[in-house]
């Protein structure tokens, strides 16, 4: 798969990734094997490695490339705005867990 990660979304992935793995280990109990729990800690898994490699499959999958328009040539401004809706709704539900 190509990188399809930019700056700014991988630095949010990075924030919001640890926070759902902690999230799911303290609040959700995922320490005492509870679905929920076990749920974010592996969510937060996969936030944290598509921030590393830059490829995130949902991403993918929706047409959405968050990286600068000066990294790919020619920017969509449907793009941008698809993968600013993506991220808003992911800080979101990162919120509603904690």
């Amino acid at each position: 798969m190509k990188e399809n990660v930019g700056t700014a979304d991988r630095a949010l992935r990075f924030v919001v990734g640890p926070a759902l793995m902690l999230a799911g280990y303290q609040a959700f109990g995922g320490r005492s094997g509870h679905a929920g729990g076990l749920a974010a800690i592996v969510a937060g898994a996969l936030v944290i490695e598509s921030a590393i490699t830059r490829v995130c499959p949902l991403n993918a999958a929706l047409g959405i490339d968050t990286r600068e328009r000066d990294d790919i040539g020619d920017g969509s401004a449907q793009a941008d705005e698809a993968a600013l809706r993506v991220e808003e709704a992911a800080v979101r539900s990162a919120d509603a867990m904690m």
